[in-house]
């Protein structure tokens, strides 16, 4: 039991040391697969906030995000790669949008990118990207195997259930 535990205790530390995400010769590799680099083309759906307003994509300075909603940009460059103590994994992204008055203006954009391309605790994703590089709407295998966890301490689940959901974990995330 007690090696259990340990593991559990360790097992976000192990995905974390298998370098994702991780940004490496001017490309962005995303905690689900997702690569983002100079001249890539990135679509924004509506945002997942309150009047479909961005949570987890902000631009720098003054102008209003929600118009990036339903656009798509390509990257100029990207920079200011950073993860903070919660966890949360940032990058700024500079781009050039054209108005509709045919003028164009740079951006600046910061994105929380994970949970922009996955969602988070229900709300939507904000950028599309291809299904295969989506996370399940549970959350990433550490917290999902650490959920199977609670659950079999506290009787809900039988030790043999747990271990086939553990099992299952582990052998997608070596996909």
């Amino acid at each position: 039991m007690k090696t259990l535990i340990l593991i559990l205790s360790f097992l976000p530390s192990l995905l974390l040391a298998q370098g994702y995400p991780k940004f490496e010769n001017d490309t962005l590799y995303t905690a689900c697969g997702f690569k983002i680099f100079k001249g890539q083309q990135i679509t924004f759906s509506i945002g997942a906030g309150r009047d479909n307003n961005f949570k987890f994509v902000k631009i720098k300075g003054n102008d209003n995000p929600n118009r990036l909603k339903n656009k798509t940009i390509i990257v100029e460059s990207l920079y200011d790669f950073y993860i903070s103590g919660l966890g949360n994994s940032y990058i700024t992204i500079k781009t050039t949008l054209l108005k509709e008055n045919g003028m164009s203006k740079t951006l600046r954009i910061k994105l929380v990118f994970d949970k922009a391309i996955n969602g988070f605790n229900g709300f939507p994703p904000e950028i599309l990207v291809p299904e295969e590089f989506k996370i399940n709407s549970k959350g990433n295998n550490a917290e999902e195997l650490q959920k199977f966890y609670k659950l079999f301490e506290n009787g809900i689940i039988t030790k043999e259930e747990f271990e086939k959901q553990k099992k299952r974990i582990l052998e997608n995330n070596m996909d």
